[in-house]
């Protein structure tokens, strides 16, 4: 099994790292860029430095890989309040793999922009030459499948498979693209792991008779937790029309069930959005399975931008069939919380055994 996981990936990873070296050589700008737009609350608010983060499906988007970090199922549901009247919609689900099997999961990015003055030419000199007549509307949506695998202890692969499509008026364009990704766990006692990525690869179709390019990105990431509490992350980002950018994150939680974010994009090729366009906050509530994340970003004159995101983590079976578990491990108290996306992770566990929460909850000391 794991050699066969061995080749496929391979030649996905062939495949994905000569895409970008031959797209290096055009110019010009990218559709379907609602797919450079973070999905997750946590994720964003960690500055979008999450290509090494295991065990938390909000990285499926960034890492394909993380998916066989799962210690445990889980589902998240963002919304985001975007400038001028944008929203997107997204969910994640990951289900997390048991002794040879894969993890795998799905996921869905809807965004929208209603009621946009649609604006004609007339050639008049009385109206200025254009004038309004109704509104229109536009959506991009993305739907991907993904899959994710252990090739050793350490070494983890993963893919996602996406069907595009993108719609302003009466102008449509629909494609197809490929992430792949690896996490290798370099130290499971302070949880180090590194993880690199290649995303959105892949081809669509013309919109309104013009060539349309898709915005690929290159990532590679570190993380770890040098101190109690502490969680910290850096990555390096490039996309196809970008000079590139270094994302820092940290997480650190005081107390169980709380969870304070923060994040720092370097942008080689600023916009001009002002400077506390590069920072982003948030925080994590986490008294259970359940869990919601918060978090903000500010971009200048176009206002300030919300994240939310509602997360589920489905107690693993061990948990709650295995007749050998001490009943500390089969039964969730609020001394002992199991929670959504502890920064320490860990490989899946056999359902034959039972798993401890604190394993699930709490950052290693």
């Amino acid at each position: 099994m794991k050699s066969a996981i061995f080749r496929v990936f391979s030649l996905l990873l062939t495949a994905a790292v000569t895409a970008p070296l031959s797209a290096a050589e055009y110019s010009g700008t990218s559709g379907f860029t609602f797919l450079n737009i973070p999905a997750g609350a946590r994720t964003t608010g960690m500055g979008q430095a999450f290509t090494s983060i295991p065990n938390d499906v909000q990285g499926l988007s960034y890492n394909p890989a993380s998916l066989a970090s799962l210690i445990a199922t889980q589902l998240s549901l963002q919304h985001l309040s975007y400038v001028e009247g944008i929203h997107q919609e997204s969910v994640a689900f990951g289900k997390a793999g048991r002794e040879e099997r894969l993890s795998w999961g799905g996921s869905i990015n809807y965004l929208r922009v209603g009621d946009i003055p649609r604006t004609v030419a007339t050639g008049s000199d009385f109206d200025e030459g254009f004038e309004e007549r109704g509104n229109f509307s536009t959506y991009d949506m993305s739907v991907g499948g993904s899959v994710a695998g252990a090739i050793t202890d350490s070494l983890l692969v993963g893919g996602t498979v996406k069907m595009l499509h993108e719609s302003l008026a009466d102008a449509s364009a629909t494609g197809g693209a490929v992430d792949v990704g690896v996490l290798w766990r370099a130290n499971e006692k302070r949880s180090w792991n590194a993880g690199a990525s290649l995303l959105n690869l892949g081809f669509v179709s013309k919109f309104a008779e013009a060539d349309v390019k898709l915005p690929w990105t290159a990532r590679v990431g570190v993380s770890g937790q040098p101190f109690a509490q502490w969680l910290l992350s850096a990555d390096f980002v490039k996309r196809r029309d970008t000079k590139g950018e270094v994302d820092i994150g940290a997480e650190v939680t005081p107390r169980k069930v709380f969870s304070l974010r923060f994040g720092y994009r370097y942008q080689l090729r600023r916009p001009d959005l002002g400077t506390l366009s590069d920072f982003s906050a948030g925080f994590g509530i986490r008294p259970g399975l359940w869990s919601i994340d918060y978090a903000f970003v500010p971009l200048g004159d176009l206002g300030m931008t919300h994240r939310i995101s509602f997360n589920v983590r489905f107690r693993p079976k061990a948990l709650t069939e295995s007749p050998q578990a001490p009943a500390t491990a089969t039964q969730a108290t609020p001394e002992t919380p199991v929670l959504l996306a502890p920064p320490s992770p860990g490989p899946a566990t056999d359902t034959t055994e039972a798993v401890d929460p604190k394993m699930l909850s709490a950052p290693k000391n």
